[in-house]
């Protein structure tokens, strides 16, 4: 899946903050930008995030303008799929896809590539808990490896015998990765905007900061 991101630079965060701080107690601490992710074609399965809050997070919001009727999306209720379909009449249902969470979109067998814009903000930190057994995250937009980023900050954190488990959008099978005292098996390298399972061996929270 390519994708394509543009988060606004901190010293435009930082003007602002000066402007309105100038003017009042009250200021914003979001930085506003967008990803732009491709989503596969003829049928193919592809996990996704959403990074951005947009102001509502609906299903409708974030990808009905991309995908066509047939279409599905796949969102995660903690034991299992829950899925909504496009048709004629729009979405069997709208559910809300809140910043961090990740999710699956399936293309109908006859569709092309399609790229979304993934809009909004996004704070300067994010807290999300990741109670034990699966999670379907995504996190603040940032790409590299899952494992070691210290930007996606989230294989530290995480306990031994915890796991990560990616998408290959071409196998269309998982990628399991397995924390042990020597590390994790297996490296996940994800771009900015993809959706990944996290299994904490403990509850724990996954922090990140904007840097």
């Amino acid at each position: 899946m390519r994708t394509k991101t543009l988060l606004l630079t901190a010293a435009a965060v930082a003007a602002g903050l000066a402007s309105s701080s100038a003017q009042s107690n009250v200021y914003s601490v979001n930085i506003v930008g967008y990803v732009n992710s491709q989503f596969e074609a003829a049928g193919k399965y592809t996990l996704v995030a959403n990074s951005f809050d947009n102001g509502t997070n609906s299903l409708v919001s974030l990808v009905d303008a991309t995908l066509p009727n047939k279409s599905q999306v796949l969102t995660w209720n903690g034991v299992g799929y829950a899925t909504s379909t496009k048709g004629t009449a729009g979405w069997t249902a709208n559910p809300t896809i809140t910043p961090g969470s990740g999710f699956f979109v399936k293309t109908p067998g006859a569709s092309g590539l399609l790229t979304n814009t993934f809009l909004g903000s996004i704070g300067l930190s994010n807290n999300i808990p990741l109670p034990a057994g699966f999670s379907l995250v995504g996190g603040l937009p940032f790409a590299g490896d899952l494992t070691t980023s210290t930007n996606i900050a989230l294989g530290t954190i995480l306990p031994n015998k915890s796991q990560i488990l990616t998408w290959n959008k071409t196998s269309q099978l998982f990628v399991t990765s397995t924390k042990g005292t020597a590390g994790w098996t297996v490296p996940q390298v994800v771009n900015a905007g993809d959706g990944f399972f996290v299994k904490p061996s403990s509850g724990t929270n996954w922090i990140q900061v904007v840097p």
